[in-house]
């Protein structure tokens, strides 16, 4: 029944429309295809006179997949939204309904309901207003993040992102109270006492857990520990956990036995009261069995935090939520498929393969949707984890999931044949991996590399294979990424924000997507290259949070470009889709061309005023020295060259961008004359540094040393002449290593002592300080494009082009380099050192 005073403003019509809605999804119809029995009951005595009679807000939505109901009150005018009473204020009239539905809130419990008041123009900034209520229990709350109408998928998020926040906020107090209880047991231990004790509180509905009911009439941990191991190995052995693995954990209670801060106090009854009390309830609402947050991974993460930075790096580093449920959405998954993960840590993958599998079969017409999802849980989730800890982890993290009967196995997913009989059985047909990093396949580092085991991954699963990993693995081992494509298809490379597993690790990172058992075409097959280093989350002392609201939106364009099937490269130095050669990295930055849009006149004078600093420095003889502010300050304000530099700064205001629109590209081998094409070998040969190791350095006071540092133009220390070692000046240098800096250029204008490793050089009889100064600041576009372990190297420099302004015949125009740096006010302070030059 349509309320007959309702009001529909075109603004918010507008609104939804562009956001993909059908606007005839939002009406106030109380057919039974538009909203439930349950619904209408409410709403059929909810008009705002209090009279028991009907009353209808102005739209609502309804997903009956999802439960999600939103209610909207519209009012033409903002002078309206917070009028208290109800038949008129837009927020009163709201609250009204949402206030009907808690009165029947035992109807509502897995309803997601959601309440809109607004009022005035959306399309006018300043002249709307909107807020957002959600029901919690028999509470309105309000959702002050929500500032408009979102896609479905944003409203959905609301209800788990208010759980998470609330439950990650007592995981964190948790593992902090437990991890202090723990604190004179080794780190390595506390997440094997952590599980074990867990798991002795588990309740399967066939086992009666006296454990559970009595372990608070022990005084001291030594009485709980005697009746811990049976209670662990009744409830896994009713879990189908091998005997052998159960075996395990009696040697690891023995040893616990033995240590007086677990048998002579209260510390394990504490941790069982704080898991029953704040822990296990989790596990028990929509956030843990339905939440891709890793609950034990993250008490893992928590007291490895606590034992120091080295432990952290022996221990794992968990992946995000948003990376294991990015990876759910990445590739079709149907309701039939099976789910490995190679390493599986604490099982977050599996976790979030598991829920998207729930959720397809309950979304669907299927019946005996309840015997589905005990088989989804049972045969088609498969894990292998080598650690012993993490697998006792993952059992756990798995049990409280109402999963505890998945197939996760403590093997040696490469090396242990075993495992080949076992995948072969479960004929697994997604993979999804987070490796191990830094494996060598060496005696003194046996770990397998991670190219190991996405191979192995996509070996053995019928359709698709997804897989973060270092971006070395993406530009090194050529020859066995080239015979991975000659079994499997390439489909998307997304690289991942530098800092997405700060504050725990700093890993540069990418995804891959690949379409097993199809070899990869390569004049015909096209990949999609993504950076998505801006994700929307920000570093703040809880670590990268989404305290913008601006993930979803990061995370829809991406998904958006990826399933778009025809080629869209309108942001061409953020994404591209093209074919690939067998030579070539599977990187967004080797395939998109250098983004030249932030080149402005100030780019090319804070290259000059970094150069300038550098001369004052050198005046000083103090370019190596470690000095502080203060006492570099004393040095430099006497300097009448620095006293010029501060009057052209405080005068200099006005930027403008540089017009390259009739530039061209030039290979970086036309630019530099000693880049030469030896025919010999087929490749062009480069000029380094000389200097291959630093004890051949010997203490003095003759010429600079320099390396991979991009301040003080490269100097590291001061030495003395070695002839054999010094490398001519007036070059450019292009800094090949180091994860600061490498892929920056810098112009030395003197010789040096240069590292071979670090340093390759760049030629050309024009050079001059002025066009040097415009080199540097156009090679430095390309930085943006490596990171630790992909810099400037022999084929990367074979690939580069840059943009140089050009003359009428098509050649580099040195000319107009040369007078665009002279036309700068602040070039007087260059004149100086070009007449030393000459």
């Amino acid at each position: 029944m349509a309320r007959k005073d309702k009001n529909i403003t075109p603004s918010v019509t507008n609104k939804l429309q562009q956001l993909g809605y059908n606007v005839a999804d939002w009406d106030d119809s109380a057919t039974d295809n538009k909203i439930n029995k349950d619904i209408k009951s409410v709403l059929n005595k909810s008009s705002k006179s209090g009279n028991g009679k009907v009353g209808y807000p102005d739209r609502i939505y309804f997903n009956k997949n999802q439960r999600l109901l939103i209610l909207v009150e519209e009012k033409p005018t903002i002078k309206e939204h917070n009028i208290k009473d109800p038949k008129k204020g837009a927020i009163s009239g709201i609250k009204w309904y949402l206030s009907k539905f808690i009165e029947d809130i035992d109807k509502f419990k897995r309803y997601k309901i959601l309440g809109i008041a607004v009022s005035g123009d959306l399309d006018d900034e300043y002249n709307h207003k909107f807020n957002c209520y959600k029901i919690t229990d028999t509470e309105i709350n309000e959702v002050k993040q929500l500032t408009n109408f979102v896609r479905e998928e944003e409203f959905l998020a609301i209800f788990n992102n208010f759980n998470e926040e609330e439950a990650i906020e007592k995981i964190s107090k948790s593992s902090k109270t437990i991890n202090k209880l723990l604190r004179n047991i080794d780190s390595q231990q506390r997440p094997v006492i952590l599980s074990m004790l867990m798991i002795a509180l588990y309740k399967p509905e066939d086992y009666n857990n006296v454990f559970a009911r009595t372990f608070r009439e022990y005084d001291k941990g030594s009485g709980i520990l005697e009746i811990l191991y049976g209670t662990i190995k009744d409830i896994l052995r009713r879990q189908d956990i091998p005997e052998n693995k159960i075996s395990i954990l009696e040697t690891y209670i023995e040893t616990y036995k033995q240590m007086q801060d677990l048998t002579n106090t209260d510390i394990v009854k504490k941790i069982l009261i704080e898991l029953e009390e704040n822990v296990i309830p989790l596990f028990n609402n929509h956030f843990a069995t339905r939440s891709n947050y890793d609950i034990i991974g993250k008490f893992y993460e928590e007291f490895l935090k606590y034992a120091g930075v080295s432990n952290v790096k022996k221990g794992i580093v968990l992946t995000p939520k948003h990376i294991t449920t990015l990876f759910t959405k990445l590739v079709d998954i149907r309701n039939n498929d099976v789910i490995m993960d190679l390493c599986c840590g604490t099982g977050a993958f599996l976790i979030a393969g598991m829920n998207k599998l729930i959720e397809l079969i309950e979304n669907s017409e299927l019946p005996d949707k309840e015997r589905r999802i005990n088989d989804i849980k049972q045969n088609q989730l498969l894990g292998f984890e080598l650690n012993p800890t993490m697998y006792i982890c993952s059992i756990s993290n798995m049990l409280f999931r109402g999963d505890g009967k998945s197939k996760i196995f403590n093997m040696d997913s490469i090396n242990n044949p075993e495992v080949n009989k076992i995948i072969e059985q479960m004929h697994p047909t997604i993979g999804f991996i987070n490796p191990p990093y830094s494996g060598k396949e060496n005696s003194a580092n046996p770990t397998p590399k991670e190219i190991t085991f996405v191979t192995k991954m996509l070996d053995n699963c019928s359709r698709y294979g997804i897989v973060i990993a270092p971006l070395s693995m993406y530009f090194k081992d050529k020859e066995r990424r080239q015979q991975i494509l000659q079994r499997h298809t390439l489909k998307y490379v997304i690289n991942m924000p530098s800092d997405l597993f700060k504050p725990n690790a700093s890993t540069y990172t990418a995804v891959a997507v690949f379409e097993t058992n199809r070899p990869h075409q390569y004049e015909n097959d096209i990949v999609k290259f993504y950076d998505f280093d801006d994700d929307g989350l920000v570093m703040t002392i809880k670590g990268r949070t989404d305290i913008y609201n601006r993930y979803n939106e990061k995370e829809r364009e991406l998904l958006e470009f990826l399933q778009n099937n025809k080629e869209n490269n309108d942001e061409k130095y953020k994404k591209i889709s093209c074919t690939i050669n067998q030579n070539d990295e599977w990187n967004v930055h080797y395939h998109t061309k250098t983004n030249y849009s932030k080149l402005s006149k100030f780019s090319f004078e804070k290259t000059i005023k970094e150069f300038i600093i550098y001369n004052i420095k050198k005046e000083f003889d103090i370019v190596e020295k470690d000095l502080s502010d203060f006492e570099l300050m004393n040095y430099i304000a006497k300097s009448i060259k620095f006293k010029d530099l501060l009057e052209y700064i405080n005068s200099e205001k006005n930027n403008e961008n540089i017009d390259v629109s009739t530039w061209k590209e030039f290979p970086i081998t036309q630019v530099f004359e000693n880049m030469t094409f030896n025919e010999e070998k087929n490749k062009f040969e480069y000029e380094t540094g000389k200097l291959k190791n630093t004890n051949d350095l010997i203490e003095g006071d003759e010429i600079y040393y320099v390396g991979a540092k991009k301040t003080n133009n490269g100097v590291l220390q001061k030495v003395t002449k070695i002839d054999s070692l010094i490398t001519k000046g007036q070059c450019l240098s292009f800094i090949t290593g180091g994860d600061g800096s490498g892929g920056y250029s810098l112009y030395l204008p003197d010789d040096v002592i240069a590292s071979k490793s670090f340093i390759t050089i760049g030629r050309t009889q024009k050079l001059n300080v002025y066009n040097a100064m415009f080199l540097v600041t156009i090679l430095d576009q390309h930085r943006y494009k490596f990171s630790y372990g992909r810099t400037w190297n022999s084929e990367r420099f074979d690939n580069t082009l840059i943009l140089l302004p050009q003359t009428n015949e098509g050649y580099i125009d040195w000319d107009w380099m040369n007078n665009y740096i002279k036309n700068l006010k602040i070039s007087k302070l260059l004149e100086e050192e070009n007449e030393e030059q000459k």
